[in-house]
């Protein structure tokens, strides 16, 4: 077996369960999540995950359609205790037709949806654990750990198998768990 099949093994592996831990703490308290930051998973797992279906690509399908319904379950313990609920329906509404747009303009534009909205899913609770560090009770710091360990597999499996796109999003989304877990370690 390559290092390349062992690292891809891994980031799924990772991919897998690196939201639960996050939906685990949700149940108890969403606060300090970042509605964008849910919403932005959301779209971009959605996104991987149709994007998989488009080309028939079955470990793709599986390895984003979990952590997307992990984001839909975070979503609706927001709704729960949410001050402005429609925001978030519409919000919600917006990524379904964000996605089917862009399942609709074709591969590469659904591909390349994926991969932006992969790369800054993190940077709006990132920003928040920055800004607000007294409320980040419901921010799962394993979870972010999680991020981290999963991006660091998808960026060297993209170098090894040379493919800049499967790297590119890692490029952000690594530093952004990276310093969102130490910011809410700090605080838990």
């Amino acid at each position: 077996m390559s290092v390349a099949a062992v690292v891809g093994a891994l980031g799924v592996l990772l991919n897998q369960v690196f939201i639960w831990p996050q939906v685990r703490r949700a149940v108890t308290t969403v606060e300090g999540v970042a509605a964008l930051t849910v919403l932005g998973g959301l779209l971009a797992r959605t996104a991987w995950t149709v994007f998989g279906a488009s080309l028939g690509d079955v470990p793709l399908i599986l390895g984003n359609v979990t952590v997307a319904t992990g984001f839909l379950v975070i979503l609706l313990l927001m709704l729960r205790h949410a001050r402005r609920p429609l925001a978030l329906l519409a919000g919600a509404a917006g990524v379904g037709a964000i996605v089917l747009a862009a399942a609709l303009a074709g591969e590469l534009v659904l591909g390349w949806m994926a991969v932006v909205s992969a790369a800054v899913v993190n940077l709006p609770q990132m920003l928040r654990a920055l800004t607000d560090r007294e409320r980040l009770a419901g921010v799962s710091v394993l979870t972010y750990v999680l991020i981290a360990a999963a991006s660091t597999c998808w960026l060297i499996y993209g170098v090894l198998v040379d493919e800049p796109l499967i790297s590119a999003p890692h490029l952000l989304l690594l530093p952004t768990a990276l310093i969102t877990a130490a910011v809410a370690s700090r605080n838990h």
